[in-house]
């Protein structure tokens, strides 16, 4: 009982309420989106309904999970919001506050954050190519596509997502506890949220009975019970949320952070556009999984945007009320 009134049983359970909202919701939202898309085609809508409409007529089943989950979350979050008000505040919370920075600082560790989560992936398929892990696809690749598939959802994730776990969540912890429990705590959080996805191919013979969702839901939970993919998977997400929870306290602002995140995003989507694993590679699965996101030279690469990041903190440093931190490197 003293676990679910601390602050991080407080998240666990907004995250277990959210799961099971998103289980049930999920039937609901796939028929929703299947019959709108069947009304488009013999309606004229606006233009942005017809998107829409479109995009809900080819998304599968896990793709509607992963939105039911994101609006349950949104949902519960305001009883998230007053949990967390009403306990105790630590007096020292303030010195890790947002604070305003000049624009130059922003714009600095904005493309800063950018370049480097960008570079570190490309060095990353460049040695993959090397070893013979990747092969070229055979779509075209254009700006348009570059465009609509990876530099605008790439800025879309890193905005949205480092507002929440970031902005939001990093800070109610920062609130409640010590900065390293803060940091540790909504690091994992933020790699349980992405690491809940449903496995590839997973085929639901009937998406609109109301058990559907939880038919995803516990295929989804079943990655914990995979050791490779949950040490490959989990251990990188688990350092990504790490290092964007430390370029957050760092700087006492968010613009490195969603410039590392959104950086890291653009590179993924845009190699994915290019090339495809080698399912003949040559090197093990615990050194690159399916994607570039599992394995050790992932990892590594995450290593370069540590290194690259205590460099650009140094160089563009944020004024703190502090003499000292806890997250020194």
């Amino acid at each position: 009982m003293r676990f679910l009134k601390s602050e991080a049983g407080a998240i666990i359970l907004w995250l277990t309420a959210s799961l099971f909202a998103a289980a049930l919701l999920t039937p609901h939202l796939y028929d929703a989106g299947k019959n709108l898309a069947k009304s488009a085609d013999t309606k004229d809508y606006p233009a942005a309904i017809e998107d829409i409409a479109g995009s809900a007529g080819r998304a599968k089943i896990d793709r509607y999970f992963s939105r039911s989950l994101l609006i349950s979350g949104l949902v519960l979050l305001p009883f998230l919001i007053r949990r967390v008000k009403r306990m105790p505040r630590d007096p020292s919370a303030d010195v890790y506050d947002l604070r305003r920075s000049p624009w130059s600082r922003r714009f600095a560790h904005l493309a800063s954050g950018l370049l480097i989560g960008s570079a570190s992936l490309v060095a990353l398929a460049l040695v993959l190519e090397a070893c013979g892990a990747t092969v070229p696809q055979e779509t075209d690749f254009s700006i348009t596509k570059f465009f609509s598939k990876a530099f605008v959802p790439a800025l879309g994730v890193g905005i949205i997502e480092e507002l929440l776990f970031r902005g939001l969540l990093l800070g109610f912890w920062l609130r409640t506890c010590s900065v390293r429990t803060a940091w540790i705590g909504s690091s994992m959080m933020f790699s349980v949220a992405h690491f809940l996805s449903p496995p590839d191919g997973m085929i639901i013979a009937d998406p609109r009975a109301w058990y559907a969702g939880f038919e995803i839901l516990g295929g989804t939970l079943g990655h914990f019970a995979t050791p490779l993919f949950f040490v490959t998977d989990f251990t990188t997400l688990t350092l990504i949320g790490l290092l964007l929870g430390w370029c957050r306290i760092r700087t006492f602002s968010l613009w490195l952070p969603i410039g590392l995140h959104a950086g890291l995003v653009l590179a993924l989507k845009t190699i994915a556009m290019v090339r495809d694993m080698n399912i003949e590679s040559p090197l093990p699965q615990w050194v690159i999984g399916n994607d570039l996101k599992s394995g050790l030279l992932p990892i590594a690469a995450l290593g370069f945007c540590f290194a690259c990041c205590t460099i650009i903190v140094r160089i563009f440093p944020a004024k703190s009320e502090t003499s000292d931190t806890e997250l020194s490197p």
